[in-house]
């Protein structure tokens, strides 16, 4: 008997064709496209990192969870925000009514 709160397996769910990816270190992060912002508490303002510079400072296998940076403004320690990649640099697209308009009357 199933119990009404609960589902069964789900077959061939869409979750089995995900591999997952690491995201532990800043070369991770720069590998797969993330970026990674750090907000000042105490000036209010936002930075984004350069990955590609601080792994060639040597820090490209820090861990994330140990990283610290601090602000170059004031020097207090930066609070982290991990960013996702960006899926499309190119142009928006455009969304035009006519397209709607047209097939509503067909």
């Amino acid at each position: 008997m199933v119990h009404a709160l609960s589902y069964p397996p789900a077959q061939n769910s869409r979750m089995d064709n995900i591999n997952p990816i690491r995201l532990a270190t800043l070369s991770d992060l720069s590998r797969h496209g993330y970026q990674l912002a750090c907000y000042c508490p105490r000036c209010r303002r936002w930075a984004e990192l350069d990955l590609p510079q601080l792994s060639g400072q040597g820090l490209a296998e820090r861990l994330l969870a140990e990283f610290r940076p601090r602000c170059k403004t004031c020097g207090t320690p930066g609070e982290k925000q991990l960013r996702p990649p960006k899926r499309w640099q190119g142009p928006r697209a455009r969304a035009t009514f006519a397209h709607y308009a047209a097939r509503a009357d067909a």
